[in-house]
């Protein structure tokens, strides 16, 4: 039997096939490794899928991951400090302001006894004749000018307060 090499895998070529695979199918073969020339693969087979039956699963300790006890300790502390210093903080700054406005209420209060003083200093002096003074001195009072070997000074280098003891000696009443 001779083969005809011209037409050597092309025997399928212009037949056409009654069953239909759903493939296209190739009017000729080639190579040495078919097996079947119209073969399907088989169907997958649906399996009938059953719900699953969702169970709730045992409730563990919440654990944070990479935090230990001692790391939560350690910061609750830190926390702690960080608000009792902040209100440390604030508390002060308030008793700060609060003093700020304490200390601009008596400057103006001493500002207003100034004005008084001055006023009333003014008054006084206004009020005080020195020719009347002197005229009521030496005719009423009978008093006379000191003299100059009648006046002692006296320098203190301490401060500017003299403290008397006793009568000036040499002074006459």
């Amino acid at each position: 039997m001779a083969i005809d090499w011209s037409n050597y895998g092309r025997e399928h070529y212009g037949r056409k096939n009654t069953q239909s695979s759903g493939y296209q199918e190739h009017p000729y073969i080639e190579g040495n490794t078919v097996r079947k020339v119209t073969a399907v693969p088989r169907r997958r087979e649906e399996v009938e899928r059953r719900p699953e039956r969702r169970h709730q699963p045992r409730r563990q300790p919440v654990t944070l991951p990479g935090i230990s006890g001692k790391s939560f300790l350690f910061l609750a502390t830190m926390l702690c400090a960080v608000i009792a210093i902040s209100f440390s903080y604030l508390s002060t700054q308030n008793e700060v302001h609060s003093m700020k406005d304490e200390i601009v209420a008596l400057q103006s209060n001493i500002a207003g006894q100034r004005e008084e003083n001055e006023e009333a200093y003014q008054e006084i002096i206004d009020s005080v004749d020195l020719a009347e003074i002197y005229e009521k001195a030496t005719n009423k009072l009978k008093m006379k000018q000191a003299k100059n070997n009648q006046i002692f000074t006296y320098s203190n280098k301490k401060s500017d307060m003299v403290k008397q003891y006793a009568d000036i000696p040499g002074v006459e009443d």
